[in-house]
């Protein structure tokens, strides 16, 4: 039941009511006004009491309006917006029900919001207050009454609990009336406040965040119902990185209808394109692309669309566009998390994650917490630079730094030798460097996988395995693209050196080192990489700029993408014609690099390397790796048997003529100098070796452009398979053994271990195109 409020404090609100003198209102304040704050509960009587006699004979004195509110706040009897409301005569409304309103919080989707506390209890809560004039449609009361009635129904940690409802009827007739309900209250920030003050949030943060919001409305899904605001804004967050979904005021039941046919409900930054058009028609996915939203303003720092159109423009510009690149704006973020907003956010619903529970499992790689207690990423991260000695460009925990400082180096020494061990790490965190020690080369590559260092100092003579063993075997599978080693020994001769250093080291120490020595040889090795991975950032956000604007470009001018690439195909049948191949092995040989590029995603010494936009260039361009088979003689292409030396020269000549050909195509026209510089890599170097034994320039290594060493597998991959008129085909079984086993240096081992995981996908491609 609603307290009532006295004549008193009516008088309080309409002074022009009262007839006595000034005085005597002066009086009145003294004797009578705190009594019926007393009686309203709007002043505690516990807190009354529990002042000190002094403080109560004081208040108890005052006879001056201002300074008798300014003082019950003093006291902490009153709050500053309970005084303000008292001094503008605006009581009506402090006690609602069994709360009295302590402070306003702000205004939700329908209704304000106050900060209330349960007159007995004492539990603070929030109270939504919706104020309903004579003449107020009639659907905002039922929208407030659903918003009330479905916060009741789901019972889930990351929803806001209701608590409790109520009516109070307006202070006289005419004058509003008030229906409210209580909500639990929620202490904390919401996301829109705190990434706005402290930057983003670690990708692992965040995710975390965004699956607690997803939990929530897998519920509100169980239930049929529809947030439509998902934003910053909505979700709060404790102390304990709990998050709280907020206002389902603008709520709709599936099979239900309050909103209007083409109605528009919705924040316009966090909007689904859908909702732009039609808010009365909207499903869950509408929430999940808010959600995603959500995700690119905490990981970024910035609402996912930029401008500052007319409302109008903006509406009509939102009904189709694109999902923005979170590596646009920080490349250093996964490319996996990039491709998941990307997904949350997609134009189409169709192409959307279908409910919250599938997001939810698309967002379980990314909950792993990070080694930094820090909730959000250092400022160097917000302006995209990257931390000293970063470990793992691509990995999502390696972000979490805190703090304005860079985290310090981190340096794995390898010997089998407690002093030297020890030796080595007093002298190199003497210099502000981490570092962990291990006895042997097989506890160090453990280390190496399973955490994150910048470099390996090792002896090159341990038991189990030598340091040079060590040394290839990390080779082999970089923990990061730019770790660097190195190793030290007593033997020191310039084979020895030259040895370490074709073993795949950075720099090789001779025994006795002195901790000089060492300090410098080591710090020059660390500088070296952080100008790496600075390079290689640097190149990611290139890439990604470039992949932006190529997208656009393709949406725009997608006609021409698809006349160039059946152009390609045509030329490249011409080709295959007088080759005496058909068309099928170029289309198997497309679908292979796809296959390849695809898996070697997974490499980590090729993640900044590899792409979408890379591998669709990359199955455009491989078709035009033989076309200068085309300025050959018949007599060469089609020659039954072997081939002599000279034809054997002559005909290794078509990598030169091909790429030479593509070259003048490309100096001349100045366009398409991405698709037509991949198109050269590929003519002129996929019969480059690895070792550097190939043709035509004997490059060797990583020297050897990617693409090219891509296509170097699938060709050979689909010549095995297929007959010729100077040898048989192969089986499968046989073509892996020849390309896996009989093939030492002729591909790039990387390639070649990705290549043997996806060899199932060659096989199902060439069964369904057989040669």
């Amino acid at each position: 039941m609603t307290k009532q409020i006295s004549p008193t404090l009516d008088r309080l609100a309409h002074p022009h009511l009262a007839s006595a003198t000034i005085e005597f209102e002066r009086g009145f304040w003294a004797n009578t006004l705190l009594q019926e704050l007393l009686d309203s509960s709007i002043i505690l009587q516990e807190e009354w009491e529990d002042l000190p006699e002094a403080s109560r004979q004081e208040l108890t004195a005052c006879v001056d309006k201002d300074a008798l509110l300014a003082l019950l706040v003093e006291h902490r009897l009153l709050t500053q917006y309970q005084a303000d409301c008292l001094d503008a005569g605006k009581f009506h409304g402090l006690i609602l029900g069994n709360y009295r309103v302590l402070d306003r919080l702000g205004r939700g989707g329908m209704g304000i919001v106050f900060k209330g506390e349960h007159l007995r209890m004492r539990r603070p809560a929030a109270i939504k207050v919706l104020p309903l004039h004579p003449d107020t449609d009639e659907r905002m009361l039922r929208r407030f009454l659903m918003e009330m009635r479905t916060i009741a129904q789901m019972k889930h940690p990351n929803i806001i609990e209701a608590l409790d409802d109520g009516h109070l009827a307006g202070a006289a007739t005419g004058e509003p009336s008030v229906h409210f309900f209580v909500m639990e209250y929620v202490p904390g920030h919401d996301l829109d406040e705190l990434v706005a003050e402290k930057g983003p949030m670690r990708p692992d943060q965040a995710c975390n965040i965004i699956y607690q919001v997803a939990s929530a409305l897998a519920e509100a899904y169980q239930h049929n119902v529809v947030h439509r605001d998902i934003k910053p804004s909505n979700i709060r967050i404790t102390a304990n990185q709990q998050a709280k979904l907020l206002d389902f005021g603008l709520v709709r039941r599936l099979h239900h209808r309050i909103t209007d046919h083409g109605t528009v409900l919705g924040t316009l930054d966090y909007l689904a394109p859908e909702q732009a058009r039609d808010a009365s028609n909207v499903d869950i996915r509408a929430d999940i692309y808010g959600l995603g939203g959500t995700l690119f303003w905490c990981l970024t720092g910035r609402t996912p669309f930029q401008g500052n159109d007319s409302l109008a423009a903006t509406l009509l510009r939102r009904m189709n566009q694109k999902a923005p690149s979170l590596q646009l704006v920080n490349p250093m973020l996964p490319i996996e998390l990039d491709a998941l907003v990307r997904r949350m956010m997609a134009c189409n619903p169709e192409d959307r994650y279908p409910t919250p529970q599938a997001l939810m499992k698309a967002l379980l790689p990314f909950l792993k917490s990070g080694t930094s207690d820090s909730f959000y990423l250092s400022p160097s991260l917000e302006k995209n630079e990257l931390p000293h000695g970063q470990a793992r460009v691509q990995g999502s925990a390696s972000l979490g730094v805190g703090g304005n400082a860079p985290r310090a180096h981190r340096v794995l020494i390898a010997d089998d030798t407690r002093m030297v061990r020890s030796f080595c790490a007093h002298t190199l965190q003497e210099a502000g460097i981490e570092c962990e020690q291990v006895e042997n080369g097989v506890l160090a590559l453990e280390a190496i996988r399973t955490k994150a260092f910048d470099l390996l100092l090792t002896d090159w003579m341990m038991p189990e395995m030598t340091g040079l063993d060590l040394c290839q075997k990390i080779r082999e599978d970089p923990p990061s693209p730019n770790f660097k080693i190195i190793l030290f020994s007593s033997a020191v001769t310039d084979d020895n050196v030259a040895k370490v250093l074709a073993g795949g080291a950075d720099d090789f120490l001779p025994k006795q080192f002195s901790p000089v020595q060492l300090v410098a040889r080591v710090q020059a090795a660390l500088r070296l990489k952080d100008a790496q991975d600075r390079s290689a950032l640097l190149n990611r956000h290139m890439l990604a700029c470039n992949r932006q604007l190529e997208e656009n470009l393709l949406s725009r001018d997608s006609d021409l993408v698809h006349v160039r690439n059946a152009l390609v195909l045509g030329l490249t049948d011409l080709v295959c014609r007088r080759d005496a191949e058909d068309l099928q092995h170029v289309l198997r040989l497309q679908r292979f690099c796809r296959i390849l590029a695809e898996e070697a995603t997974g490499v980590p010494s090729l993640v900044d390397q590899i792409d979408q936009n890379f591998i669709a260039m990359l199955e455009c361009c491989a078709p035009l790796h033989d076309i200068g088979k085309a300025a050959l003689p018949d007599y060469i292409l089609n020659k039954v048997g072997n081939l002599d030396v000279e034809e054997r020269l002559m005909m290794q000549t078509h990598t030169v003529i091909g790429a030479e050909t593509l070259q003048n195509v490309a100096q001349r026209h100045g366009s398409a100098v991405a698709f037509l510089q991949m198109a050269i890599d590929i003519t002129r170097h996929h019969h480059e070796r690895y070792d550097g034994q190939g043709f035509p320039d004997r490059l060797r290594g990583n020297d050897i452009p990617l693409a090219a060493r891509i296509v170097a597998i699938c060709d050979a991959y689909d010549g095995l398979r297929t007959r010729r008129s100077y040898k048989p085909a192969l089986g499968h079984s046989a073509t892996l053994e020849v390309m896996l086993e009989g093939s030492a240096g002729q591909f790039d081992p990387l390639l070649l271990q990705a290549f043997r995981r996806c060899t199932p996908e060659f096989e199902h491609v060439y069964r369904e195109m057989p040669g």
